[in-house]
């Protein structure tokens, strides 16, 4: 019965990739430079190869099918969620999850693909929710309202691509607003922020779904009636040097 589900889990993905394919064809044209034209094109050659593998039941071999495709255009959302379902097809749940999240994360909200993944993510119990701040009593509204932001600046990220996201996890630290989190997604070169913090202590986390890399790491104070500004490059992050450019094959 797992057999038969996860093929037809997979005929799905195939039709929804086709349908995409199809959709791209028949929009205008773009203005793409030869690189990524080759790029695009070798990845739809190895998606073809991929579908045909699952159709076949043949989930390992079109799972590194799929990966290299991805290696070609890491941000395509259709075929991240292929690589997904061909994880759960494998019942590789721990790497299934993190593909789901993935796509949930960096997926247009609302669309289709993007409720598939929270569906699987929710009935594994694996999704994990914003947890809104309730405090115990009324906080004093000030004339400027306690936030954090900042902007985010990394050099090497590839200019001909849509730029990464990265999730940003803000936590309570002190007895006042400890186990209270704050979640928010923005993209590398650009602005980022948390609205309507109280004051008190945050741990600041930042993470790239897409390497699966922790970027920042560090401590940060709210002080009431103030806006915290914190910006994250490349020198304050615990992970330096780290590419996000495509390597050329």
């Amino acid at each position: 019965m797992r057999r038969a589900s996860g093929i037809a889990q997979t005929a799905l993905v195939v039709a929804f990739l086709a349908t995409a394919v199809s959709g791209c064809e028949q929009g205008g044209p773009a203005s793409t430079s030869p690189a990524s034209t080759a790029a695009t094109k070798a990845a739809g050659s190895l998606r073809a190869r991929a579908d045909e593998l699952s159709q076949r039941g043949q989930y390992e071999e079109a799972l590194a099918a799929y990966r290299e495709a991805l290696r070609q255009e890491p941000n395509d959302l259709a075929l991240r969620y292929a690589v997904a379902v061909t994880l759960a097809s494998l019942n590789r749940r721990a790497e299934a999850t993190e593909a789901y999240r993935w796509v949930f994360f960096n997926g247009l909200p609302g669309s289709e693909l993007v409720e598939k993944s929270e569906t699987w993510l929710r009935a594994a119990g694996a999704l994990a929710t914003t947890t809104e701040p309730v405090p115990d009593k009324a906080i004093e509204k000030t004339a400027t309202d306690t936030r954090i932001r900042g902007h985010i600046t990394w050099a090497n990220v590839d200019p001909g691509r849509p730029a990464p996201r990265v999730h940003l996890r803000l936590e309570g630290t002190d007895a006042s607003n400890k186990g209270t989190v704050y979640n928010t997604v923005a993209s590398l070169n650009a602005d980022y922020e948390f609205a309507s913090v109280p004051p008190g202590s945050y741990r600041l986390t930042a993470q790239s779904p897409l390497i699966a890399v922790r970027l920042w790491e560090l401590n940060v104070t709210v002080e009431e009636g103030t806006a915290t500004v914190v910006d994250l490059s490349e020198a304050s992050s615990v992970a330096p040097g780290t590419s996000f450019a495509v390597k050329p094959r």
